[in-house]
């Protein structure tokens, strides 16, 4: 078939009928589609639901981590189709935008692949507005969000496709290094899907419970390993601005107040310090134009400088880790 539909998941069996359902009904309306679930050695009744709706399963293959770019690299490999449209567990794909992505990516073979307009939802079900920039028309971007992405396959199988060794930020990484194979990757302004569990920051215990979830899945520091995956493509520094641009203007900023206040009053005064403070919260609450997420972006950066600084053991630049064959 031209399309393939790759869901992964883990332990997903309280939604994943809702999942596979939304998707089933999606590809009717373009034909029909390979449909495939990449199952991270799930401990409950997961892969029994999917079997139930004839889908082929595909275990994580040995020796792979348990991630979702894993689950998405190994579907690629698995998949026949020329498009492949991933989904997490949690993601409810529209009915009506498979068509509008197959129109768009055939109207240009460069195109590698498309996103459309993702409605979150928090794990507590509550709406998060405005987490993604919306655009009116079709706009090239370099990167599209993982929960539910659009690919030409060949253009995945170019580059190597979804780095199985990567926990965090795989989905920029793919992306830099598609374009720096001459791709294009766009966002076109059509719905495409609802993601029912995102985590995010836009309140502070949204903040601190990433952070803890992310300690208790051994997940800090994986950036820092993303972005050395990164360099050793050729992106390292493509990486930091496109994903870590405001923590390293976080950092830079705090960086000035310190040397500014811990000088001498002779050679800086206090306040020069105290107008590079204001104007940076200045900066901060015109960009976000509410003082609670000005307030917030303070704690943000810290832990973001926390988890880039306790991966610092995990850099590694002397080559492209082997990746298994899975076909």
């Amino acid at each position: 078939m031209k399309l393939s539909i790759v869901i992964i998941g883990r332990n997903e069996e309280r939604g994943i009928a809702k999942c596979v359902e939304a998707a089933q009904a999606a590809a009717r309306g373009v034909g029909g589609a390979e449909m495939i679930f990449v199952d991270s050695h799930s401990t409950d009744r997961t892969v029994e639901i999917v079997s139930g709706y004839g889908i082929k399963v595909v275990t994580l293959a040995p020796g792979l981590r348990l991630s979702p770019s894993a689950g998405r690299f190994m579907g690629s490999q698995a998949a026949t189709g020329e498009y492949i449209l991933f989904l997490d567990a949690d993601t409810l794909i529209y009915p009506d935008f498979l068509w509008h992505a197959i129109s768009y990516i055939e109207s240009d073979p460069q195109i590698a692949g498309v996103n459309g307009q993702i409605d979150d939802q928090s794990e507590f079900g509550e709406t998060i507005l405005e987490l993604d920039e919306r655009y009116d028309e079709p706009t090239d971007v370099k990167w599209l969000r993982g929960p539910a992405c659009f690919y030409r396959r060949e253009a995945l199988l170019e580059v190597g496709s979804f780095d199985p060794e990567l926990a965090m930020e795989e989905e920029a990484e793919l992306g830099l290094r598609l374009i720096k194979n001459g791709r294009r990757l766009a966002v076109i302004p059509h719905p495409m899907a609802c993601h029912t569990r995102c985590y995010h920051g836009v309140s502070a215990a949204s903040i601190l419970s990433t952070f803890v979830r992310d300690m208790r899945a051994k997940r800090l520091g994986e950036i820092t390993k993303t972005i050395s995956h990164a360099a050793r493509a050729g992106n390292g520094i493509a990486f930091c601005w496109l994903r870590l641009k405001t923590t390293i203007l976080f950092a830079v900023w705090a960086a000035m107040i310190a040397v500014c206040a811990l000088l001498p009053a002779a050679v800086y005064p206090a306040i020069i310090a105290a107008l590079i403070t204001a104007a940076g919260a200045l900066a901060l609450l015109l960009k976000k134009r509410s003082l609670g997420q000005t307030i917030l972006f303070v704690p943000a950066k810290l832990l973001n400088l926390i988890d880039i600084l306790s991966g610092l053991h995990k850099i590694n630049l002397t080559g492209r880790p082997i990746r298994p064959n899975v076909q």
